[in-house]
């Protein structure tokens, strides 16, 4: 009997023990400097309860997309917004440390387009890879010799994301699913009949185990139809949970927010550029992609109201506060309206661009690179463009008459603390 009470006492005790490791709670981010509103319910319409201050925590009973269903230390129950929390882990002894937060996103040089490598311990996010003039593909692909280069023991991206159809941003892309496994996709759902989407789109419906989610519908059946001359039949897509507005988890203290996500027939696939701010740990970081403030404009003229930038300022101004920014459309005058960038608030900026013209115009325009410098440090990926296609030191093809594979930016964040820097190294 007395064997019987000790090993049901173990059992008892090691489960607590258990329970107390798993514990979950979380904290305001470093960002916040009063409090952080606990709410009613998960939304911003419901009634204050309380308040979560710097330095407090609260235990997680829950979670919803975007928000925490937390027990306050003096009982309260209520939700939290995941935006402005951070979830840590129990240590024991009543210490709770944050979970390491350490980030890197690469700005990859392409020659004229944009991919962004986003690392951390726990997962591996691309978004946009493409170019105009910085075609190789197979082994020599651009994107994926980077991310060789960087993470040589990556085989997998937990999620890819295409800001838009246009060839700078998915020309590059099939061969990142040939040669890692994806198991997530995001894409507007806006077709573009061009070889590059329709080969993108081919190797969405051939990977294995992914998850292809849109701006049109959840959990529905999609045939796109291409005739290109590359690239030409249906392809059926089966999606996923449909993008929103809520936060998706990337890791402990890290997710990112589809601020822009929209599926309409704009007379320019511009207008449907996914615009993904990323939170990781204390920090933010929002992608752009070619999000327009209107026509070509001085960077001090408002921004059209019905434009992303415009769109984005009337009803979500606080969303778009971030430490980093990667700048729209290349740094073009369409874009970066100074409302827009004021609001955004940040200290680092990378433009992504190169020698092809955008309408007869090489980009970035001097007048968007100036008003960056007012506000913070500006790197750009084509500083060296003129003279990097015979370079024989560089990320991919190397003297290759072609652009890309010089300029590399990357923003680090470690801990609290956020800096850029270029990586000019070789493979």
């Amino acid at each position: 009997m007395k064997r019987l009470f000790l090993t049901s006492f173990s059992l008892v005790f090691a489960a607590l023990c258990l329970q107390a490791v798993e514990a979950r709670e979380v904290k305001p981010t470093e960002r916040v400097t009063t409090a952080v509103i606990v709410r009613q319910g998960p939304s911003t319409n419901t009634a204050v309860l309380s308040r979560l201050r710097p330095g407090e925590a609260a235990e997680v009973i829950d979670e919803v997309p975007g928000w925490y269903h937390v027990r306050l230390a003096d009982g309260t129950d209520g939700y939290v917004s995941k935006t402005w929390t951070n979830e840590v882990a129990e240590a024991g002894a009543g210490e709770s440390l944050v979970q390491p937060s350490n980030y890197k996103i690469h700005v990859i040089d392409v020659g004229t387009g944009l991919a962004v490598f986003v690392e951390s311990k726990n997962f591996a996010l691309l978004y946009d890879a493409g170019s105009q003039d910085d075609l190789h593909d197979g082994d020599e692909n651009r994107v994926v010799a980077y991310i060789h280069a960087v993470r040589p023991d990556l085989r997998r991206l937990d999620h890819v994301i295409l800001s838009h159809p246009h060839k700078d941003h998915v020309q590059l892309m099939p061969d990142v699913f040939r040669v890692f496994d994806v198991k997530n996709v995001w894409d507007s759902g806006r077709v573009n009949n061009t070889d590059g989407y329709c080969h993108f789109l081919k190797a969405i419906a051939g990977e294995p185990g992914v998850t292809y989610h849109d701006a049109i519908a959840s959990n529905q059946t999609r045939s796109v139809s291409f005739s290109g001359s590359g690239c030409s039949g249906t392809v059926v897509l089966h999606e996923g949970e449909k993008m929103t507005a809520a936060p998706v988890a990337l890791g402990i203290g890290a997710s990112m927010s589809m601020l822009w996500r929209n599926a309409s027939n704009f007379a320019d696939p511009n207008g449907n550029s996914i615009v993904v701010r990323l939170d990781l740990g204390g920090n933010r970081v929002l992608l752009a992609g070619d999000a327009e403030g209107g026509e070509r404009k001085s960077p001090s003229t408002p921004p059209d109201a019905n434009s992303i930038e415009g769109t984005l300022l009337g009803c979500c101004r606080a969303e778009l506060k971030a430490d980093a920014l990667v700048v729209g459309h290349h740094g073009s005058l369409t874009s970066s309206r100074n409302a827009f960038i004021d609001a955004v608030g940040a200290r680092i900026f990378v433009i992504s661009s190169g020698p092809h013209p955008y309408r007869s115009v090489r980009l970035p325009d001097e007048e968007i690179v100036q008003a960056l410098k007012q506000r913070g440090e500006v790197f750009r990926t084509d500083i060296d463009d003129d003279a990097c296609g015979a370079n024989t030191h560089k990320i991919g093809p190397d003297n290759d008459e072609d652009p890309g594979g010089c300029d590399n930016v990357v923003i680090r964040i470690d801990g609290s603390a956020i800096s850029a820097q270029y990586n000019r190294s070789a493979d």
